[in-house]
């Protein structure tokens, strides 16, 4: 199959393009900047001499139009992500324009299947625990999860028409090759680096970014139907992610324990150190995820797709290693990481 893929310079993106070529796909990519895949996309092992290149947003819907003219399947792995305040208008302006440009015309084109890559957040907050592919959209104010309920609101009303859309739901993403540094990249460095953060109620979803990219592979079955597949991953709590923190690493980490109410507060500070140009990491948004967030069930996901997710063991082990690899953090903070 011919394969466009969005949001190929980014962490998601680029592995599923890995993973579509691994699988025998011819993949072309809608990118706004051609350089990165130079800097992002070849590091994850994307062969750039097989890949097609379109150069286009996604908020462009002219771009959008030729980029998929001739392809038979499409994922939409491109969004603005962020929990920063300062990133609210970026978010307004892409995500939701992005995914009806390419939802749209993808299903104009009569493509089958149309990979929406969603998130957790656009289910957010939640009603049911775990959380399943059934569950309503989300209804949050924050930006970021509001761009992402609006586009679910699109992408079911596709599924409703019978258009083999298929909605991928991760979590916290994390892996190797994340060139770009996505969200869960200095949350991880931090706690390798820092005291560990405890929290009575604070617990956090993880997800490894090739078993997010196998999923989408293996997605690519034309005739199918609508699908969504919950990717939450594993259901942490702090204390569980100190621990295995520390078991993977072979540390005794060092930890502080802190009441909800000065994390809260400690958000509020992250968000107004981002409008002086500091990232404190925290931000009030993150807050709302940290103590609202509950599992997912990724067993019809698993079934449905033959893919059988890793360990958060391994996925941490394997992110630390890079991260070790790359020179962001240092082999004492990796410890026994192989």
């Amino acid at each position: 199959m011919k394969i466009l893929v969005t949001g190929a310079t980014g962490f998601v993106g680029s592995h599923a393009a890995k993973a579509l070529q691994d699988a025998g796909h011819s993949v072309r990519v809608l990118v706004r900047a051609p350089a990165k895949l130079e800097t992002v996309t070849a590091r994850v092992g994307v062969d750039l001499a097989a890949l097609e290149t379109a150069e286009g947003d996604i908020a462009d819907a002219e771009a959008v139009t030729a980029a998929v003219e001739g392809c038979d399947a499409v994922v939409h792995a491109a969004a603005v992500v962020g929990t920063d305040p300062s990133s609210a208008a970026d978010i307004e302006a892409s995500n939701f324009a992005g995914a009806l440009n390419v939802l749209g015309t993808a299903a104009d084109a009569g493509c089958d299947p149309i990979v929406h890559v969603s998130s957790s957040a656009a289910l957010f907050p939640y009603q049911t625990d775990p959380v399943t592919g059934d569950h309503p959209v989300g209804d949050s104010p924050m930006p970021y999860a509001r761009s992402k309920a609006e586009s679910e609101r699109l992408a079911r009303r596709y599924q409703s028409q019978g258009h083999g859309v298929v909605i991928i739901y991760p979590g916290g993403v994390v892996g190797p090759g994340d060139y770009n540094e996505s969200t869960q990249f200095e949350p991880l460095k931090l706690w390798l680096t820092k005291p560990f953060l405890r929290s009575s109620g604070y617990s956090i979803n993880h997800i490894d970014v090739r078993d997010v990219a196998a999923v989408i592979a293996a997605s690519m079955q034309p005739g199918r139907g609508p699908k969504r597949y919950v990717m939450f991953g594993h259901h942490l709590t702090a204390e569980d992610l100190l621990s295995l923190l520390c078991d993977v690493t072979g540390r005794d980490l060092k930890s502080v324990s802190m009441p909800k109410a000065m994390v809260a507060f400690l958000g509020r500070v992250g968000d107004l150190a981002r409008r002086f140009g500091r990232d404190l990491i925290l931000t009030s948004e993150g807050v709302e995820y940290m103590y609202n967030t509950c599992a997912g069930d990724n067993s019809f996901t698993e079934h449905d797709t033959g893919v059988t997710l890793r360990s958060a063991a391994e996925s941490l082990a394997d992110s630390i290693a890079w991260m070790r690899a790359e020179g962001h953090v240092t082999p004492a903070d990796a410890g026994a990481v192989p």
